[in-house]
């Protein structure tokens, strides 16, 4: 009965029943791609500006970093625990040739 309707209504009915579903099917499917990059942009976006973040973070580390890595921060609290500076006779050169089984003992070599 279906089909009796269908050929009554001419060769092109069905032609224009296709394309009118085709339409809707590339208008939902144009709707979801456009959705989908416009949620990509804010993700996006979200990530910019917490990389920023995270940048400013790692540039307020660093400057915390000197500051509290800064001789003289270290000094008055080094004093305070009792160290003093060594002697000239207290500083040893790694460079002076009578020293050169030192760095044996350290690779671990025995004597």
């Amino acid at each position: 009965m279906l089909n009796a309707r269908l050929r009554q209504r001419g060769p092109w009915f069905g032609a224009l029943v296709a394309l009118a579903f085709g339409a809707i099917a590339a208008s939902g499917v144009l709707v979801y791609v456009r959705t989908k990059v416009t949620s990509m942009r804010y993700e996006l976006g979200r990530k910019v500006s917490h990389e920023h973040e995270l940048s400013l973070d790692v540039e307020r580390m660093r400057v915390e970093t000197a500051a509290l890595a800064s001789p003289e921060r270290i000094e008055p609290r080094a004093l305070e625990l009792g160290l003093i500076y060594p002697k000239p006779e207290q500083v040893v050169s790694l460079q002076e040739p009578r020293l050169a089984g030192v760095g044996d003992v350290a690779a671990g070599a025995r004597r």
